[in-house]
């Protein structure tokens, strides 16, 4: 189920929408969310399998370079089980401040990601605009998103919920 609805959000933010270059980077790294989420899950497990799949995917249907947001994706996905493992009930402030620290670090990856693939220093602005955005949407789309799934009262979520 995880891997579908993972698979699901990558349709819908690969979609050519009429956005600004400078809101370019806000649909992929809403994705991180949606991992992030998905990852803190303890009764549905998301395969980091799934996870690059879903990475694959958003490079090929956007015409990125291949392996650039199955690396962001991955990256996300290993945070979020490392915070999992040391943060067994914490609050929703907590857990939006280590999606804060996640983002940041995702969104930073990418950029020197995307500055090697290109062999010079790309604009840091649409990756720092994407990753606020995302940072200030994680409580809009995370709520919805575990009542939607069904994933109350497991692991992270009890306390919120």
């Amino acid at each position: 189920m995880p891997s579908i609805f993972l698979l699901l959000a990558v349709f819908v933010a690969a979609v050519p929408w009429a956005i600004p270059s400078e809101a370019s980077f806000i649909l992929p790294l809403l994705l991180i969310i949606f991992v992030f989420v998905l990852t803190l899950q303890r009764r549905r497990v998301l395969p980091s399998l799934s996870v690059f799949i879903a990475g694959l995917l958003m490079d090929i249907l956007t015409a990125g370079p291949l392996g650039y947001w199955a690396i962001i994706f991955l990256l996300t996905h290993t945070l979020a089980a490392l915070y999992a493992k040391r943060n067994t009930h914490p609050g929703f402030g907590m857990l939006w401040l280590a999606f804060a620290a996640t983002a940041v670090l995702a969104s930073i990856s990418g950029w020197a990601l995307a500055s090697l693939y290109f062999v010079r220093l790309i604009d840091w602005q649409p990756m720092l605009i994407g990753s606020a955005v995302t940072v200030a949407l994680f409580p809009l789309v995370a709520w919805p998103m575990r009542r939607s799934l069904g994933l109350v009262p497991a692991g992270m979520f009890a306390r919120w919920g």
